[in-house]
């Protein structure tokens, strides 16, 4: 049975305290919850403006409807936050909640410009809106976040998270991810999230012994400029029982950056992101048990991309691999003559993967010489659909390389246009 935190204290435990209006400290009222043992903070209809804050134990942060908070614009301000520049932040707590129909707004935009502020995978420079770490039974419910710096919610080596009917939008930088899970026993649920860079992100690269393991993202609309749903880049430990059900994967609304960004060719519509699903191991770690199914998807230039390599190799004596993946239930129109593909390198061969029931409709347009192209290794190259030379790749369905265990179930691919490849092209494929 799966578990995703304990909500059980009573409500007799909890102190209220009502916050409201510009001048109120919202740090001060989160430490005089937590030092009576608990409480409720609770933030009043309109905008107050806010200096990085860190919620304690056992309190909960209640955003009003109406209420939005509104991040600080110094940059100096979110120096001593955990040690790292985060706009909300925990760590090491225990029984926290963010709830409400309120607002958290990063303002991240007045950052963009500032010198020798970068994003980076983990980005450490531009504030990250919101990074729990290792904190146990939390809760994110009801309330919307927007413009972060950076990432916008940060689930790092947590235990016990339930992230219920929340809304993001997130379109400043480069490096606005969505959801960013590296955490265990993790609920994601009727959650609506639209990011420029990934929409759902699954890393394991914080702490390279800690598994992401027992999560489910169900009933979610997620939307991005770059891949709706990604396992990596950073993969270096393992990604373990997930389930991703339900969800439509879209076009996002935001700034479309990556559709000028890459001059990929191709390309039927600019106004698209990447990948819609993408299962990446290629630092070294494993993926074992991934399902994905129920997936309506539109808005993406390739729609399944899934790639083992080796960016990184794993540690002595351990192992890499990428294995038992079933994909069902999955339909959608694609933006690009990029083909889904399947490929490990070398030596190193993705295997147990199941499509069964995906239907799929793809530009078309393909020629001869696309059908001839010989597909370079790229064994360590940075994995994205378009990484072989940005070429259609041979097949107008799916491209399969070095894979073992391949299984094609009612699997439809129709091109909407003629096109010289084939559906399904195997090369090394047991």
């Amino acid at each position: 049975m799966k578990i995703y935190g304990c909500w059980a204290l009573s409500l007799c435990m909890f102190w209220c305290l009502a916050v409201c209006g510009a001048g109120m400290d919202l740090q001060r009222e989160i430490d005089a919850a937590a030092e009576r043992g608990g409480g409720v903070v609770r933030v009043a209809t309109g905008e107050l403006e806010v200096r990085p804050f860190v919620l304690r134990s056992n309190v909960t942060l209640e955003l009003a409807e109406g209420a939005v908070l509104l991040a600080s614009t110094n940059i100096a301000d979110y120096a001593a936050a955990l040690g790292e520049r985060c706009f909300v932040g925990a760590e090491g707590t225990t029984n926290i909640a963010i709830v409400g129909r309120g607002v958290i707004d990063g303002r991240g935009a007045v950052f963009r410009e500032i010198d020798g502020l970068k994003g980076e995978s983990q980005p450490q420079a531009l504030p990250v809106l919101m990074r729990f770490t290792r904190c146990r039974d939390l809760r994110l419910e009801g309330f919307t976040y927007r413009r972060g710096a950076a990432w916008g919610c940060h689930l790092r080596n947590c235990d016990g998270v339930v992230v219920r009917g929340v809304k993001c939008f997130n379109h400043v930088n480069n490096t606005n991810d969505g959801i960013d899970i590296e955490s265990a026993n993790v609920m994601i649920e009727d959650c609506d999230i639209d990011a420029d860079d990934d929409a759902i992100a699954f890393k394991t690269e914080s702490d390279k012994s800690f598994a992401v393991t027992n999560v489910t993202v169900r009933n979610c609309r997620l939307a991005s400029c770059c891949n709706a749903v990604k396992f990596g880049t950073g993969s270096y430990a393992d990604f373990r029982d997930v389930t991703i059900e339900d969800c439509s994967f879209v076009r996002a609304k935001g700034n479309h950056r990556f559709s000028w960004w890459k001059s990929i060719p191709g390309v039927t519509n600019r106004i698209c992101g990447i990948a819609a699903l993408a299962l990446e191991v290629v630092d070294g770690g494993r993926m074992d048990n991934i399902v994905v199914r129920n997936i309506e998807m539109d808005g993406y230039q390739t729609p399944i991309f899934v790639r083992l390599a080796r960016r990184r190799d794993p540690p002595a004596g351990a192992e890499t691999y990428l294995r038992n993946v079933l994909i069902e239930n999955f339909r959608g129109v694609a933006d690009s003559r990029i083909a889904s593909s399947i490929t490990g390198v070398p030596g190193l061969r993705p295997r147990g993967i199941t499509l069964r029931n995906v239907s799929l409709v793809v530009p078309g347009g393909g020629t001869e010489a696309d059908a001839a192209a010989q597909v370079p290794e790229m064994e360590c190259a940075y994995p994205e659909s378009f990484m072989f030379d940005k070429m259609p790749l041979p097949a107008y369905g799916f491209y399969v390389r070095h894979a073992d265990g391949v299984v094609f179930e009612n699997v439809d691919v129709k091109s909407a246009s003629p096109d010289a490849r084939k559906p399904f092209v195997f090369d090394d494929v047991n």
